[in-house]
């Protein structure tokens, strides 16, 4: 990853936070969503200013294009089916297994073994939350963890 896929996944990361916390109230909301801005913005900021990693070895926009199109494709699929069958509690942890299956065309398309933990962890996370945890707690645990996959990740090209 480089200092733009920091950036990019730290935005991410705040996005899941949001969406998985829409529904707690507005206290809770807000605080999550101020400490996910917060630590994006803290990513974002040693994007810019700190040397990375020698992570990744170069970038293939076919492949990229081809995964990113098939996740887009997916997730509005999901969300019209699992909206028909009125089983939004679904929506969160299904649309978490899909973005991490997109990872793992990261792989080829950016050359770094990274996508491989970070596409097995998201997806992991959800079917471990919906199988151990109660309905309710789905959407917070893997929006949540969603975005802590993707700080890591982040932090993880630094070093």
């Amino acid at each position: 990853m480089n200092p733009v896929g920091a950036v990019v996944v730290a935005f991410f990361a705040v996005l899941w936070v949001a969406a998985g916390v829409h529904e707690l109230g507005r206290r809770s909301f807000a605080a999550l969503l101020t400490i996910s801005i917060l630590i994006s913005g803290a990513i974002v900021l040693a994007a810019t200013r700190l040397q990375f990693g020698g992570h990744g070895g170069g970038f293939n926009g076919k492949i990229y294009g081809i995964f990113v199109t098939l996740e887009g494709i997916a997730i509005a699929i999901a969300v019209v089916l699992i909206k028909r069958a009125d089983a939004k509690q679904y929506l969160i942890p299904v649309i978490a297994l899909i973005v991490g299956a997109h990872f793992f065309g990261m792989v080829p398309a950016l050359q770094s073994n990274e996508f491989w933990w970070v596409g097995g962890a998201m997806c992991l996370l959800p079917l471990v939350t919906m199988s151990l945890l109660p309905e309710r707690l789905w959407a917070p645990i893997v929006g949540i963890g969603c975005a802590v996959i993707l700080w890591l990740s982040a932090l993880g090209t630094f070093f």
